[in-house]
């Protein structure tokens, strides 16, 4: 029996992207509709239901199942052994394929008989282009002009902007050196001349390798703009992240190694060292001064106000001595510090409510009334009365001014460091008519200080379309992610398909202080605790907060961990002492579910005493707390929790009552909303002294 002929290959390599590869798999049955062809997909160990989804939804698809993650080029490798196609396509599982995508690279194929590879034009969820599509092989030089972000600065160049060819018309069709690995579409023969992927490329670099040696094999790459896909996780969306960067350029060490080391002097080579480093260093520079510069302006002008101040009383009161001043002023400036750091932490103004002037005025009236209450009481400060006061009075109107002004600024200008630096990078999680809505009331709210990214679906099949010329970027399931990769400052919630349980969820898996989380309700009167109400004209946005994320609740929560695990360790010493000695039980470490599935290990015994022992050891480790979710180690039962295990909490202590995972995550909802310390030690009372739900 003759066996049927495959024009067209398709290897999709999958890890824990469940949604987006149904998707993927979706576009390319509609694409390869009237093309003979196979989709192979190769699974590295995933543990969303990734491969159940494939065998329930797309049975013609042939499904291979590792049972660890053994990399990105060793699943296409595993695809490349048994594809039978006369062209092989190397496909991302983030990705989305045009109806005509196959068909346009095939024509082309068929008028260039020169091509060994192409790939199409590649756009990122939001519709811009993703240069990353081409480029050209990284020498030494060309990797250092990208590592150091100069190809971006400037991309017209020929010279810096070499790497991505952004100086070439992206609707262009012409020969490159090197495709992205998100698409690549090759013809059987190049494959069996080249070969397979080189294996020691875990992720990323792989197609830059594959292509470096198909250049090398004689043969022709191009890029062919006739059809588009949209790449969901391309580097567009990377960039700003110091982990990615840091892998991505380890890999691109890695190739110049395996194909220069011997072609350049010595020395030139570390010059992808030091632009990794570089880009590195630039990178955590550049995003931590985005979040922290406001707090940075506020402690220098405090710093400022007090050493003119006490410079000032030092003139007064007879003349400048060195030592004197600086032994006085280093403590009182210290003091001052760590208490307005503290207030602001309080008040949040540290990162999320950073240009608020109410709260950076009960941030500086905080500070200045404890250390005015130490000149008081303390002797050694009396001296400093007058600095206080004054130093009160100018750091509260240099702090308001200066946000004033930029208030101001942001207003009058209409520049990228506006869009960039006063703007909040905003996603709006809904595609209703309630986002309609919202979206006609920000038109037309000109002193909006909103800059809208996209919109967060429900459902990933409206991922990739558009209301009010705004494109639906994510789903709430993918939320957290977009928002690190994405450098978020607003999220506002306009679905009434949400409940407050859903929704706090959600802000819980972000686990971001600095994040706004704001939504448009149906009725104000079902929010719970506290809440700020907005107005967009009509429409109100109302903040939500939750006690867990505070960082004030956070350090009040580990220093209380902290305390009362050294207290019983130190009250209970001679019981402790007894249960190591006298060998009270077997110790033995073990792993438990942490917050958002991460794996913990811990020390643990088969014998109670020695057990809580063990257990206050790990509260001081910072593994667990006294009070948290329930610590289990079954990962196929437990439900991922979204705050660390502790010895009790609210899920522990009602135990009786939860029927189901509904009900568990009400209880976990309310608990995360409501935490703090006084609610920690209610739920620690109840369990020492055995009352349950009572």
């Amino acid at each position: 029996m003759k066996t049927e002929e495959v024009e067209i290959s398709v290897i999709i390599v999958n890890f824990n992207v469940r949604e987006f590869l149904e998707q993927t798999l979706l576009s390319v049955q509609r694409a390869l509709k009237d093309i003979s062809s196979e989709v192979i997909v190769v699974d590295n160990a995933s543990v969303d239901d990734s491969v159940q989804m494939v065998r329930r939804r797309f049975p013609e698809v042939i499904l291979i199942e590792n049972k660890k993650n053994v990399g990105f080029s060793a699943a296409n490798n595993q695809g490349l052994e048994i594809a039978r196609g006369k062209f092989i396509v190397l496909l991302n599982p983030d990705t989305i394929v045009q109806e005509d995508t196959f068909s346009k690279l095939l024509d082309f194929f068929e008028r260039t008989p020169e091509a060994s590879a192409a790939t199409c034009k590649i756009i990122n969820p939001d519709g811009t282009f993703s240069i990353d599509c081409r480029h050209s092989i990284p020498t030494p030089l060309t990797a250092f002009w990208k590592v150091t972000g100069l190809s971006r600065l400037f991309p017209k160049s020929k010279i810096f902007g070499r790497y991505n060819l952004t100086y070439l018309d992206e609707n262009d069709t012409y020969q490159v050196e090197a495709i992205s690995g998100s698409f690549m579409m090759m013809r059987r023969e190049i494959v069996q001349k080249v070969g397979k992927l080189d294996e020691d490329f875990f992720m990323y670099c792989e197609d830059i390798d594959y292509c470096y040696r198909i250049n090398q094999a004689g043969g022709k790459i191009f890029y062919v703009p006739d059809s588009q896909i949209i790449h969901y996780k391309g580097e567009s969306t990377k960039k700003y992240n110091l982990d990615y960067v840091i892998t991505f350029n380890k890999s691109l060490y890695k190739f110049y190694k395996k194909h220069y080391q011997k072609r350049y002097v010595y020395p030139f080579k570390w010059l992808i060292v030091l632009g990794t480093i570089l880009r590195g260093i630039m990178i955590f520079i550049k995003n931590n001064l985005e979040l922290y510069y406001p707090l940075l302006i506020d402690l220098g002008l405090l710093n400022l106000i007090l050493f003119v101040n006490f410079w000032i009383r030092y003139e007064l009161r007879g003349g400048f001595h060195f030592n004197d001043f600086f032994n006085q002023y280093i403590i009182i400036n210290l003091i001052t510090t760590v208490a307005f750091f503290l207030s602001a932490l309080f008040f949040e103004t540290v990162k999320r409510d950073r240009f608020s002037v109410s709260k950076i005025i009960k941030a500086t009236l905080t500070t200045f009334t404890f250390v005015s209450a130490l000149t008081f009481f303390f002797k050694q400060f009396a001296f400093s009365r007058f600095v206080v006061v004054v130093s009160a009075v100018g750091s509260m109107m240099a702090m308001v001014l200066w946000r004033i002004l930029l208030r101001a600024l942001r207003r009058k200008t209409t520049s990228a460091l506006s869009r960039d630096y006063f703007l909040k990078r905003t996603i709006i999680v809904g595609f209703d008519s309630e986002t309609r809505k919202l979206l006609e009331k920000l038109q037309k709210y000109v002193t909006s200080s909103i800059k809208i990214l996209g919109l967060a679906a429900l459902e990933r099949k409206d991922v990739g379309k558009s209301l009010k010329r705004i494109p639906v970027v994510t789903t709430l399931k993918d939320l957290p992610e977009y928002i690190r990769l994405n450098r978020i400052d607003l999220v506002i919630f306009t679905t009434h398909h949400l409940s407050f349980q859903e929704i706090l969820t959600t802000m819980s898996r972000v686990q971001r202080p600095d994040i706004e989380f704001k939504m448009v309700p149906d009725h104000l009167e079902f929010m719970i605790g506290k809440s700020n109400v907005e107005r967009l004209d009509a429409l109100p946005l109302v903040d939500i907060e939750f006690g867990y994320g505070k960082p004030f609740n956070k350090i009040i929560k580990r220093l209380f961990d902290l305390g009362l695990a050294l207290l019983l360790l130190i009250v209970l010493l001679p019981f402790h002492l007894w249960n190591v000695l006298t060998g009270a039980g077997r110790i033995a470490q073990k792993t438990l579910i942490g917050q958002g599935g991460k794996e913990i290990p811990v020390l643990t015994a088969d014998k109670k005493g020695l057990r809580f022992t063990l257990n206050l050891l790990n509260i001081l480790a910072g593994k667990i707390s006294f009070v948290g979710a329930p610590m289990t180690s079954d990962h196929k039962k437990a439900p991922i929790y979204d705050y660390k295990p502790g010895l009790t909490g609210i899920v522990q202590l009602n135990r009786e009552k939860i029927t189901d995972d509904e009900m568990r995550e009400t209880y976990e909802a309310h608990y995360i909303k409501n935490q703090g310390l006084f609610m920690d030690l209610e739920l620690l009372m109840k369990a020492v002294w055995g009352e349950r739900n009572g």
